[in-house]
């Protein structure tokens, strides 16, 4: 079981988001070979009522240390994304980060930060750390997706996040 570690810049008091990965990075990678699967988070409102100046959402994806203490470098591809659903950009639904890779072998985590844009700026909201991911050469190149994930991949064809059956197709021939 992958464990994810979350928190919130405000305190758990004033809570107004849940984000959770749908999609997890891989265990184990090779060094600058992107992952197989998008790295997709699910954002729901939580708690109290949602601040009505909040215009939407957006995530942000950034490589931690092992032990999620540190900022690490080598993330590399789409870092940033609204969060969408089948509704347009919206305050609940899923951000996908697509490719990614990691630059150099080591142990790391995937943090994903979650902001809500209004009309005064950005304001962090919460975070969650992926399980530890593995960057080594004796990674296999491609990670073959579980049932589970294409499951949950085939369920978000409809949430406006481009993902397509045709894309779900061909992440299990890679496979």
């Amino acid at each position: 079981m992958v464990q994810s570690k979350g928190g919130s810049s405000q305190g758990s008091s004033s809570r107004e988001f849940g984000i959770t990965f749908e999609i997890e990075p891989p265990a184990a990678v090779r060094p600058g070979t992107p992952f197989t699967l998008p790295v997709v988070v699910a954002v729901r409102p939580v708690g109290n009522r949602v601040n009505p100046t909040v215009q939407h959402m957006v995530a942000h994806a950034s490589l931690r240390s092992e032990t999620g203490a540190a900022a690490a470098t080598g993330l590399a591809g789409t870092l940033t994304s609204s969060v969408r659903s089948r509704n347009g950009n919206t305050t609940s639904g899923f951000a996908k980060f697509s490719p990614l890779s990691i630059a150099q072998p080591g142990r790391y985590r995937i943090r994903v930060i979650l902001g809500a844009a209004s009309h005064s700026g950005v304001t962090t909201k919460e975070y969650v750390d992926s399980g530890v991911i593995h960057v080594h050469a004796g990674a296999e190149a491609v990670q073959r997706p579980t049932p589970l994930q294409i499951s949950k991949l085939q369920a978000m064809t409809v949430e406006n996040i481009d993902i397509t059956p045709a894309d779900i197709a061909a992440w299990q021939r890679a496979a």
